[in-house]
């Protein structure tokens, strides 16, 4: 189990990169990391809910995900905090799923030129759950500005 003292505080979006990142910091290189044994590898894996490659992807990235991903929850009028009240363990896969994604450096160069993210949600691997959370939050919106009560007619 991770100690808490190692877990520290944690960044919002990237929590689970943050957490990943304190757990292994006593390692200072994904070498380091590499370098201990199995078990403990596969302990650390366990004690974060990853697969052992999974932890070895995401030890050797650093924290950009985890602000792409708050950028993508603010596009969709969403905060980490939100999705994290409502639904933490979808927000927990978001950042995993992020944390994993391939295309990182296509979606940061997207941010920096907004112009040019017409066809951004064509290739994240996180569209669909955002699109979701997104019409259940105006949903949610939309039943809170309703009145409440009798009504006349």
């Amino acid at each position: 189990m991770i100690a808490s003292n190692v877990t520290g505080k944690l960044p919002r979006a990237g929590g689970l990169i943050g957490r990943l990142k304190a757990a292994v910091s006593r390692f200072a290189y994904a070498n380091e990391l590499r370098g201990i044994n199995r078990a403990e590898f596969e302990e650390i894996a366990r004690d974060l809910n990853l697969s052992p490659p999974e932890l070895y992807l995401l030890s050797s990235r650093g924290y950009l995900s985890g602000e792409l991903l708050e950028k993508r929850l603010k596009e969709f009028g969403l905060s980490p905090e939100l999705v994290k009240r409502q639904h933490p363990e979808v927000l927990r896969d978001l950042q995993r799923v992020c944390g994993l994604c391939s295309e990182t450096k296509r979606c940061a160069r997207e941010f920096e030129h907004p112009a040019a993210h017409s066809d951004r949600l064509d290739y994240c691997p996180n569209a669909q759950t955002l699109k979701a959370l997104d019409r259940e939050h105006l949903a949610e919106e939309t039943q809170a500005s309703l009145l409440i009560g009798p009504s006349c007619c």
